[in-house]
C-alpha cells in the first residue's frame, strides 16, 4: 500500500517514522494518510475511535484508541499532534523525553505541502464543500491533484484524503489561530470572509489581517464578485485577482444534486477554477453534477415515520440562515424544524442577535446545550444556556434523547428536522435515529 509509482512521491527517498497524536481528527488523519502514501512508517492514537478509523485501518496503520506513553515507538523520528492535544499529553511527554521533534498538524502539513503546488480554499463559510466540489469535478478530467478535505467523502471511499498523480495539492485552509499561515498557495480561493473565531481573533481587524497575510504571496486569488469581505482582504493584494460573478439558481438547479444558493455559489467558484486551470469544463461540470454532498453537509441520516432527519455542520448564523433558506426552497410545503447546538459560550454571546434571527427561519426550534470549546469560566458565566434559551422563548430545550423524541413527535410525514452544530450534536442525532428505527442502519 505504500508504493505509488505514479504519485509525486515516486522519487521520494527520505522515509521517516511518524507518530500522530489525535490521528482521528479530520485534518490529522488526512495528513497521516498522505505521509503513509509517500512511504513513511505511520502510527497514531486518539482517545476513542472516530468515524475516520475504518479508512485508516484499511491501510494497516498501527492505531491505538487510547493515549499513553508506551504507544510511542522508541525509534520515531517525528511526532505530529492535533491542536486539541496539550503539551502534558503522555505521548507528547514521551516524545520530549526521547528528544524527538514535534510539530502541530498544521505546521507539518506546511512542511509536506512544500513538495506541491498548492490550491488553498479559505473562507469563513463553504471551505469544505467547495474543496469537495473541486475534487469531484476533477475526477471527470485528466487533472488529478492530491486532496485534503475537512470531511469524509463517498467519492473517496469514506476517506478525507485522495492521493493524486499530479504535483498539486488541493487543501482546505483553516483560518483558526491563523493556521493557514503554514501554507504558501499558488492559487487561493476565498469563499467568503466575515468575522469569526472570536477567541483567536478578538477584533474584526485581526481576523481580516490574517486573511491578508494568507493570500499575500499567492499568484492568483479567486473570489465572489461583490463579496465585501473578500474585497476588503484583497485591498492591498498585488497579484492577479479573478472576481467570479455569482450565478443564479436557474443555472445550477438542474445540474447539482445539492441545493441552496450557497451550494450554487460554491459550484461557481469550483467551475471558475477549472477554467483557470484550462480543464475540460464540460467534463468538470458533469463531475459537479455527480457530487452527492459531503459528510454533515445537508446529510440525510434517516427517516422516522416519514419525517426526514438531516445532519449538518452549520454553526455560524450565516451558515444557519443559508441552510434553512436552502431547505425552504427545496421543500416549500414542509414544516422545518431545527435542533441546534451552539458552539462556544463566547461565540454565542458575540453573535446572539444574529443567531436569534437565523434560527427564527425554522418553524420549530430545539436548543441543545452550548458546546464549551476553549471557553473560560467567565465566558460560561456571561452566556449560560439559560440566557441563550431565554432569547428564543418559543424554543424547546433538548437535554436528552427523550426531549428529542418528543420534539420529533410534533412533525408529520414529509416534514424536515435538521440537527446542526459543531460539537456533540452529530452522534446524538445518529443515536436518536438508531433508537427510533431499531434494526435499520443509519444512512
Amino acid at each position: 500500500m505504500s508504493t505509488f509509482a505514479n504519485s509525486p512521491f515516486s522519487r521520494y527517498t527520505l522515509r521517516v517514522k511518524i507518530h500522530f497524536v489525535g490521528i482521528g481528527g479530520i485534518g490529522t488523519s488526512a495528513l497521516a494518510q498522505l505521509c503513509f502514501a509517500r512511504g513513511d512508517e505511520v502510527s497514531g492514537s486518539d482517545v476513542c475511535e472516530t468515524e475516520i478509523f475504518p479508512a485508516l485501518r484499511k491501510l494497516n496503520m498501527r492505531l491505538f484508541s487510547d493515549q499513553k506513553a508506551e504507544n510511542v515507538p522508541h525509534d520515531i523520528d517525528i511526532l505530529v499532534y492535533s491542536e486539541a492535544v496539550p503539551v502534558e499529553n503522555p505521548e507528547r511527554m514521551r516524545a520530549a523525553e526521547l528528544g524527538r521533534k514535534q510539530y502541530s498538524y498544521f505546521a507539518y502539513l506546511g512542511e509536506v505541502a512544500k513538495s506541491y503546488k498548492v490550491i488553498g480554499v479559505a473562507g469563513t463559510h463553504g471551505k469544505t464543500t467547495t474543496t469537495a466540489m473541486i475534487a469531484r469535478g476533477c475526477m471527470e478530467t485528466r487533472f488529478d491533484p492530491s486532496v485534503i478535505v475537512g470531511t469524509t467523502l463517498k467519492e473517496f471511499d469514506g476517506s478525507n484524503f485522495h492521493l493524486g498523480t499530479d504535483n498539486w495539492l488541493l487543501v482546505e485552509a483553516c483560518e483558526y489561530r491563523e493556521n493557514f499561515r503554514f501554507l504558501s498557495p499558488e492559487i487561493a480561493i476565498l469563499t467568503s470572509v466575515e468575522h469569526d473565531h472570536f477567541d483567536a481573533f478578538p477584533t474584526e481587524e485581526s481576523y481580516f489581517s490574517a486573511f491578508e497575510r494568507f493570500i499575500k504571496n499567492a499568484k492568483l486569488v479567486l473570489y465572489h464578485e461583490g463579496d465585501l469581505g473578500a474585497e476588503r482582504v484583497l485591498s492591498q493584494y498585488k497579484g492577479k485577482r479573478v472576481p467570479v460573478p455569482r450565478q443564479s439558481e436557474q443555472i445550477w438547479e438542474y445540474i447539482l444534486k445539492v441545493h441552496g444558493q450557497y451550494n450554487y455559489d460554491n459550484a461557481t467558484l469550483a467551475l471558475a477554477l477549472a477554467n483557470i486551470l484550462e480543464l475540460d469544463t464540460d467534463a468538470f461540470q458533469s463531475g459537479l453534477g455527480k457530487y452527492i454532498g459531503a459528510g454533515r453537509r445537508q446529510e440525510l441520516i434517516g427517516e422516522i415515520n416519514g419525517v426526514k432527519i438531516y445532519d449538518d455542520y452549520a454553526h455560524h448564523p450565516s451558515e444557519i440562515r443559508a441552510l434553512l433558506q436552502g431547505f425552504r426552497k427545496t421543500f416549500p410545503v414542509a414544516k422545518i424544524g431545527i435542533i441546534f447546538e451552539p458552539h462556544q459560550h463566547s461565540r454565542t454571546a458575540a453573535l446572539l442577535s444574529e443567531f436569534v434571527e437565523a434560527l427564527s427561519l425554522a418553524d420549530e426550534i430545539g436548543l441543545f446545550p452550548i458546546y464549551p470549546a476553549r471557553d473560560t469560566d467567565q465566558d460560561k458565566k456571561n452566556m449560560p444556556d439559560s440566557k441563550f434559551r431565554g432569547s428564543l422563548p418559543d424554543a424547546v430545550s433538548i437535554d436528552s434523547q427523550e426531549d428529542a423524541q418528543k420534539f420529533i413527535a410534533h412533525f408529520s410525514m414529509g416534514d424536515i428536522i435538521i440537527f446542526c452544530g459543531a460539537g456533540n450534536i452529530s452522534p446524538f442525532a445518529r443515536n436518536i435515529v438508531s433508537r427510533l428505527q431499531p434494526g435499520k442502519e443509519v444512512l
